[in-house]
């Protein structure tokens, strides 16, 4: 900061600008009277000709935002003061009150006020930023970079709380008339502020007189200085590449700050006023969203209509208190007036002579005729603020369509509305790309891709038929997949992108289940290969078992009838080989090897060999 001070130069100071611009000053609101209607001379019958158009200066009553915040609070309505609806004066008739009997006191008329603004202000902000800004990726590729970064703008969108920033400005608008939004970026961080007169910030736009850009944006407010601990006035000024803050009692001694000062005074006409810090805001255009309705608040067109309602409803309520109760009579030789006796109570005893009568007067009810008059202004205070009170709905789900017929008339202001609040948030959108991409450093990512916005108008629906109609729009084809996830109610904004992610999971494990159950299988079959072999050389070497059974009884007749000797039979159990049959496998990691069953026949042999000899010797 001190570095840019010192860089000031006496040229820069010396600067001359065409006129210096006066920062406390903007457009009035206003509201027409009905003086002039058809005032404007005669015109005979076939002597119309070309002329210059009548110059008319329409009369406007000026009505300031204190008037405004008057109107929303019930407490500084007008039914409330006493010089538009004043008190009663009586006189006191009490003959028994000797003190005061005969004397004048002013006696307070009941005064009844009702929060009608406050109504209309909450409905038309519902159906207005009931739904959040809807956003659309309306770049032509559409891939997974954009995607990502689209997604990352979202959520961005939603860590900054930009739906709040939304809700306030507009709030502020339609409550006061104006409102704006301001961004900062403090060490490298985006941030926000509304500034809005519900606040005390009063608030001065100035534009382009050509080309209706805003040149520079002005905020006066009051504020405790922390030094002094007085209530101090301040100015904060914003134009294309600075940030100006004057106070009301600056006290500066370093000769640094003249030179800002003359700077600052040199641009702007701000008497009484000195400049305590002038520095960089470092976006490339004025940080400023700012919003105005030159009709004033939303409530404007009603305001009449709610006056006169409530000064009908007190008038009820007086006549209520005055005549509502009935008023007793007696007849008879000897009766006395009893007009200003007490007369609420039931407990009364009268002596009534033989030809007496008591009895009450019946008067003639205007009750029916005041709710007949709050009826109709209770309506039109609806109707012309374009509210709708809550319908009473029947027991089961009312269609979409139903529903949206019922508040045509809310949901067609806030179509209004949108349009007429769409460039203020551009410029909202627009400060927070800045903002938030030189914070997370994906300011070009921003810029590159096309992002669409818009306001939609928030109604009253049933959710699911919605859905109902999203499903159904998926199976014919009219939109896709990704389409009906971002307009699915219970969706949030990376939705499409947890759909994917989780597809991909479920992919992934589906793959790794089926390599599982191949592992399985695998295995098993190898078992189940091994089992196999085991069994067969079971059954070979049972075969061949039973086959040496066999044999040995045919040498032993042979040998019994051939005479042979027993050194011949010992001769050739020596020279022949033992055989021995191992069971297992090498895959199944059981004993020994594989038999000798590959190209043999049940018995061992191989094709024209026979070991029937072999046989008989081992066994």
């Amino acid at each position: 900061m001190a570095e840019y001070i010192q860089s000031i130069s006496a040229e820069d100071i010396n600067k001359k600008t065409p006129t210096k611009r006066s920062l406390r000053t903007k457009k009035p609101f206003v509201r027409t009277l009905p003086y002039g209607h058809y005032d404007h001379g005669t015109v005979i019958t076939g002597t119309i000709r070309e002329e210059a158009p009548v110059k008319e200066f329409m009369r406007r009553k000026r009505v300031t935002q204190e008037d405004f915040l008057r109107e929303l609070d019930p407490a500084g309505h007008l039914i409330n003061d006493r010089e538009y609806y004043p008190d009663i004066w009586r006189q006191n008739t009490d003959e028994a009150d000797k003190e005061n009997f005969g004397k004048w006191f002013l006696q307070e008329v009941p005064r009844y006020a009702f929060a009608f603004q406050q109504i209309i202000l909450q409905k038309q902000l519902t159906h207005l930023c009931g739904n959040d800004i809807q956003f659309e990726l309306s770049d032509k590729e559409d891939n997974d970079a954009n995607n990502n970064t689209f997604n990352e703008f979202r959520r961005g969108w939603a860590k900054k709380n930009m739906e709040v920033a939304w809700y306030k400005s507009a709030k502020s608008v339609k409550a006061t008339g104006d409102g704006a939004l301001i961004g900062f970026l403090d060490n490298g961080k985006f941030g926000w502020k509304i500034v809005s007169f519900l606040d005390g910030d009063r608030l001065y736009p100035h534009y382009d007189m050509r080309t209706g850009r805003l040149l520079c944006f002005a905020r006066e407010f009051t504020d405790v200085d922390d030094t002094t601990l007085a209530s101090t006035d301040y100015i904060e000024v914003w134009d294309d590449k600075y940030y100006y803050r004057f106070s009301s009692s600056a006290e500066t001694s370093a000769p640094l700050w003249d030179n800002v000062d003359s700077l600052a005074k040199s641009k702007f006409d701000t008497d009484g006023f000195v400049c305590e810090e002038m520095s960089p805001h470092n976006f490339p255009s004025i940080p400023v969203a700012y919003k105005r309705d030159d009709n004033g608040p939303c409530w404007t067109a009603s305001e009449e209509s709610i006056e006169n309602y409530e000064m009908a409803f007190s008038r009820l309520a007086q006549s209520n208190h005055d005549f509502g109760l009935p008023i007793m009579y007696v007849k008879g030789e000897g009766s006395t007036e009893l007009s200003d006796a007490d007369l609420t109570h039931a407990s009364k005893i009268f002596f009534l002579p033989s030809d007496g009568e008591i009895g009450f007067l019946n008067r003639q009810d205007a009750s029916a005729a005041y709710n007949s008059e709050l009826e109709k202004l209770e309506e039109q205070i609806y109707k012309q603020s374009f509210t709708v009170k809550a319908p009473e709905l029947k027991s089961g789900d009312t269609p979409g369509v139903a529903i949206k017929l019922m508040y045509s008339d809310a949901y067609e202001k806030a179509m209004i509305d949108s349009q007429e609040y769409d460039a203020f948030i551009d410029k909202v959108v627009e400060i927070f790309q800045y903002g938030y991409g030189v914070e997370t450093g994906r300011l070009l990512d921003f810029q590159k891709v096309n992002i669409s916005h818009y306001i939609k108008p928030y109604v009253h629906q049933n959710d699911q038929n919605v859905i109902n109609d999203l499903s159904m729009s998926i199976q014919n084809g009219f939109i896709s997949k990704q389409t009906a996830s971002e307009k699915n109610p219970y969706a949030i904004p990376s939705e499409w992108t947890r759909i994917v992610n989780e597809k991909k999971e479920q992919e992934q494990m589906d793959l790794l289940l089926q390599e599982q159950k191949l592992d399985v299988q695998n295995t098993a079959n190898v078992d189940m290969q091994g089992q196999i072999i085991d069994m067969q050389t079971d059954a070979n070497i049972k075969a061949a078992e039973a086959q040496a059974d066999i044999n040995n009884d045919v040498d032993t007749r042979d040998s019994s009838n051939s005479g042979s000797s027993d050194d011949d039979s010992s001769d050739d159990k020596k020279n022949a080989k033992k055989v021995t049959v191992k069971k297992g496998s090498v895959a199944t990691g059981g004993r020994g090897g594989r038999p000798r069953t590959v190209g043999t026949d049940h018995n061992g042999n191989r094709p024209n060999e026979n070991n029937w000899r072999r046989w008989d010797n081992e066994h």
